[in-house]
């Protein structure tokens, strides 16, 4: 899904509204609470944020100062082939917002 770094939702494909609402309204809390983490350690701001969940794994990438797109993913996903289309095309999705 794609949102705004206010929590609101600007485009998914999650067929239950509400439910992409919800997710939405939390992702900027996750991607400030990296943004921290990485200024405390002097590694500069979280460009991708990888989140490891009981059954799957979400993905949150920032795309300019305004937009941020959350990624979704079952655990059987091939993880690697997905973070590097995300970083490979990260430039092209940013422009498209």
């Amino acid at each position: 899904m794609i949102l705004g770094a206010d929590g609101l939702l600007i485009e998914t494909h999650d067929s239950e509204q509400s439910h992409a609402e919800a997710l939405a309204a939390r992702v900027p809390a996750v991607a400030t609470a990296a943004d921290q983490l990485g200024t405390a350690a002097a590694a500069g701001d979280g460009a991708m944020i990888v989140l490891e969940f009981q059954r799957g794994y979400g993905v949150v990438q920032r795309l300019s100062d305004q937009v941020l797109l959350f990624v979704s993913a079952s655990s059987d996903v091939a993880l690697a082939d997905l973070l590097y289309d995300l970083r490979r095309h990260r430039f092209a999705m940013a422009a498209l917002v």
